[in-house]
């Protein structure tokens, strides 16, 4: 090797460990400008959710939490609502890896005594049961997973801002339930109770479990979660 080439590749090699120095110096002064905004967006989106599923509260439930593992060593965010100092009610939420497009997220309400909550809309029940996270098929998963109302030529121009959580009917049957160890929820393909969508089976298996999840490690650890989120509001 000619020393006139060995001083051009040191020359590319100097730039080049230097371009890549001052793009991740770039890049991890944009991740921390970004940070922030970020968390700050996630955090009204939490908020936003627990108000649409829990009843009416007077503190803030997103900074009332309690953290606690279920049986199949998911991790469960649990969020105290009070009232006048009382609890009136908890939301919880989680992830499983099990749906066909990976990460399902849901947030649900449970009535203290550990009842998936109903919340009553116009004349129609519907469950305090949210997907806030999923990539699941569009068309096939996300009907699982998606509370949207449906435009029909009979609704067209009726205003629906404030007709409160959209239906979906895989969802709602979660209304009113209570999950014991003893009887873990399947869909009725896998010999169960719980409906599914054909075409969807994964995906309604897996958002059946995820809430199963949820509301059994709740029923198992309930006194101690209602007692943590009681006193969390006056620390």
């Amino acid at each position: 090797m000619k020393l006139k080439d060995s001083e051009n590749y040191l020359v590319l090699g100097t730039f080049l460990a230097l371009t890549g120095g001052i793009a991740a110096l770039i890049l991890a002064g944009f991740a921390q400008l970004t940070a922030k905004p970020i968390a700050e967006a996630k955090l009204r989106k939490v908020n936003q959710a627990l108000q649409e599923v829990l009843p009416a509260f007077d503190n803030t439930p997103s900074e009332n939490t309690v953290v606690k593992t279920s049986p199949n060593g998911w991790e469960v965010t649990f969020y105290g609502a009070l009232q006048g100092g009382e609890l009136v009610g908890v939301a919880a939420t989680a992830s499983s890896p099990d749906g066909y497009g990976g990460k399902l997220t849901s947030l649900l309400a449970l009535d203290p005594d550990g009842t998936v909550r109903t919340i009553q809309t116009g004349d129609q029940q519907r469950s305090a049961v949210l997907i806030t996270e999923q990539t699941e098929t569009p068309g096939l998963g996300t009907n699982v997973c998606e509370r949207k109302n449906v435009k029909t030529i009979f609704n067209l121009f009726e205003d629906k801002s404030n007709a409160g959580l959209p239906p979906n009917r895989v969802l709602d049957q979660f209304a009113g339930k209570t999950a014991t160890a003893a009887a873990p929820w399947k869909v009725e393909k896998d010999g169960g109770e719980m409906i599914y969508i054909t075409g969807a089976t994964v995906t309604s298996r897996a958002v059946t479990e995820l809430v199963y999840q949820i509301a059994v490690t709740y029923d198992r650890d309930r006194d101690a979660i209602n007692a943590a989120l009681q006193k969390g509001n006056r620390q």
